[in-house]
């Protein structure tokens, strides 16, 4: 009797529900990444419509459409159970967006990768610079140093003019508190004297020929 009590414990244990799977990422569509949008239409001299679209995530219900200025940094969104959804945003100047998935039956949602594109406004004569792509330290990593404790920065710049002259390299020890550590820097990689067992930030400034400047993310990183 003592066995067949034990039996009915494992088997109702056994039939427990499945764990409920968080929903994946999205992969994005349009505007396309890195170029220049060119479906938006036209609201007035100042604003654009336009069409944002991904392709359907696993286990996901709804999705929210993220869309920032790189230039004023305002943040523009929009939630649907669609694969596209239409904003109206201000003309000339770089965006980036991304989508998370969401699903009701769990608090998780999944962020899918971030693009960037360049919506024109009228009478555009110089694009400002796509935020340059941190690429090495990435984020939130441990990095070795040389012998001399010199590491070398790297990093991707973009420009629809293709017109980037040089960047800055900002370093500090805090997120906030910034300090121009290189100027004029000519290509995508710099070597800096680093302290060993240390947190650092990291930040690049792109400027063209026209001084337009943007600025990147901030990345976090350690020396070992």
């Amino acid at each position: 009797m003592k066995n067949f009590g034990f039996l009915c414990i494992l088997i109702l244990w056994g039939c427990g529900r499945d764990p409920i799977p968080d929903p994946e990422a999205v992969v994005l569509l349009a505007p396309d990444n890195l170029n220049s949008c060119t479906t938006a239409s036209r609201i007035n001299n100042l604003e654009r419509q336009v069409r944002f679209q991904w392709i359907a995530a696993l286990n996901a219900e709804s999705y929210e459409l993220i869309v920032q200025n790189n230039l004023t940094q305002e943040q523009f969104s929009s939630s649907t159970s669609l694969l596209n959804a239409v904003l109206i945003l201000p003309g000339g100047a770089p965006y980036h967006w991304f989508i998370r998935s969401k699903s009701s039956l769990t608090p998780v949602s999944t962020k899918s990768e971030s693009w960037q594109f360049y919506l024109e406004g009228d009478s555009t004569t110089s694009h400002f610079p796509f935020p340059a792509i941190l690429l090495a330290p990435a984020n939130t990593i441990t990095v070795s140093l040389s012998i001399e404790n010199n590491f070398l920065f790297q990093w991707e710049g973009n420009d629809l003019d293709n017109d980037i002259v040089s960047y800055d390299l900002y370093l500090g020890t805090e997120a906030n508190q910034l300090m121009l550590e290189q100027e004029g820097i000519l290509g995508m990689q710099t070597t800096v004297e680093l302290i060993s067992a240390e947190t650092y930030y990291w930040q690049i400034i792109s400027f063209d020929n026209q001084q337009n400047k943007s600025e990147s993310a901030v990345f976090e990183f350690q020396t070992d």
